[in-house]
This record gives structure tokens, sequence and C-alpha cells, in this order.
């Protein structure tokens, strides 16, 4: 069966990336999240798209160089709405605990801008100490990040996470299935515009999973489903389970 998962939560319903986008998610059923996590200035996993803090907060600067405890005091809410005032920046543990019991856990590294890949190790272990280890899925554009995931653990899940225009397209594109192959993931995390029946059936037949991304029209929610992709990454949950659902009736 497909897997429904909340692109940084249920975005669409609640501010991204915080804990009441990826609560509402679980209360829409969704199968998973996905995330995206960076390191503070004083070495604590946070969860936020972007390098820096102005387009999802009231502050500014880029997250390597603030403190968690001044990140704390940011409001994370009110740009969506002001219902959501408020909201704070999660911690890794915290998105993970929440996440307890789902299926996957998607979490994103971006490329460190230092170069450093710490925060792999830093992800693996943090999933490890909270239980949720199995439901791990680290997704990367970065082949360093995800050739560092398997060095540390080849029992993690990961997958290539890739378009046209990422920093691994002239090494992706060609040969998806070879490039995956030689980084060792596990599954393939392609933008939705490069995947057909075909496409999936390739995937499967040497033996990796593909969760396309980011689904939320309902005609292509509904084309995934049929062609059997293993995942839908998405930013309306609720729309999605509710067309898998239909489907499966």
């Amino acid at each position: 069966m497909t897997k429904i998962i909340a692109h940084r939560g249920a975005s669409k319903a609640a501010p991204q990336n915080t804990l009441a986008a990826f609560k509402k998610a679980k209360a829409f059923g969704a199968h998973g999240f996905e995330n995206d996590v960076h390191y503070t200035k004083d070495g604590v996993i946070v969860v936020c798209h972007n390098y820096t803090v102005e387009a999802t907060s009231n502050g500014q600067g880029a997250i390597s160089e603030m403190t968690f405890e001044e990140l704390r005091k940011l409001d994370f809410g009110s740009y969506f709405s002001p219902e959501f005032a408020g909201e704070k920046i999660p911690t890794l543990a915290e998105f993970y605990e929440v996440g307890k019991g789902l299926d996957i856990l998607n979490v994103e590294i971006k490329t460190p801008l230092d170069n450093n890949l710490s925060i792999v190790k830093g992800v693996i272990d943090m999933a490890k100490e909270c239980g949720v280890f199995d439901s791990l899925l680290i997704s990367s554009f970065n082949e360093g990040v995800l050739r560092e995931a398997r060095r540390l653990d080849d029992h993690v899940m990961t997958g290539v996470l890739y378009d046209p225009r990422c920093e691994i397209a002239e090494k992706v594109m060609p040969d998806p299935f070879g490039f995956a192959k030689d980084v060792g993931a596990t599954h393939l995390h392609p933008v939705f515009l490069l995947v057909d029946e075909g496409y999936l059936e390739k995937a499967h037949e040497r033996g990796f999973k593909v969760n396309v991304w980011t689904t939320n029209q309902d005609y292509a929610i509904k084309t995934f489903i049929e062609w059997g992709s293993d995942g839908i990454i998405t930013d309306v949950p609720d729309l999605a389970l509710k067309i898998l659902k239909d489907f499966s009736a």
C-alpha cells in the first residue's frame, strides 16, 4: 500500500516544520512525516527548512550562528496565522517523539555549509535513543550525506533526493538506479515530474522503493497510487489519505 508522507507536516493546515503541523498530520492519519534539520551554534539539532529563519519566524539570521536558546525565543507560527502565534522551532527529539508509531520518519539533511557531516551521526544516534530508528529514512540532495549515513549504519534507510536542477543531477539523472546502488541507498526520492509507471517498475525490479515529491494535486496523487508508488510526499496529507481510502475501497 502507498504510504502518505506529510511534507514538513500538514504544511497547508499549520506552519511548516512545527510540532503543530506534525501533530495535525498524525491526527489526519498520515503514515509518516518529512522534515529538514540543522545544527544550532551550540550543537542542538532543530527542525527548519531553510538555513536561515527569516522566512518562517519573526527573527533573522542563520541557524548555525544562533544558540538553541536564541532560536527558541522566536515565533515560528504567526507568519502563517495568528492562530499559531508563539509556535516554537522543534528539536529533532521532539519531532521523533510526535512521530512514534509511524511507518516513516523522513529526515532530510541539507548539504552542510561547512562540509561537516557530523549531523548525520546526530540524526541516527537520536533516532536510536528515541526508539524510532526502524522508521528513520534519511534523504538528501548531497552524495556525502547519503554515503556517510550508510557508512555509520548499514541498516539505516536512505533516499536519493533529486530533481533536474539539484547538485547531484549530473550524476543521478543518466542512471538513477545505478547511482542509488553506488551510494547504498534503499529509496529513490525523485520530483514527481520525473516519474512514470515504467520508472516505478524498473525501481521495484532493482529492489528500490520510491517516494515521489511534492505531490498535491488530486489527479496526480490518484495516478501515483494506481501506479504503485511506495510513498507520496505531500503538503496535503488529508486529501491524499482520502484519495487512498477511496482507491482502496
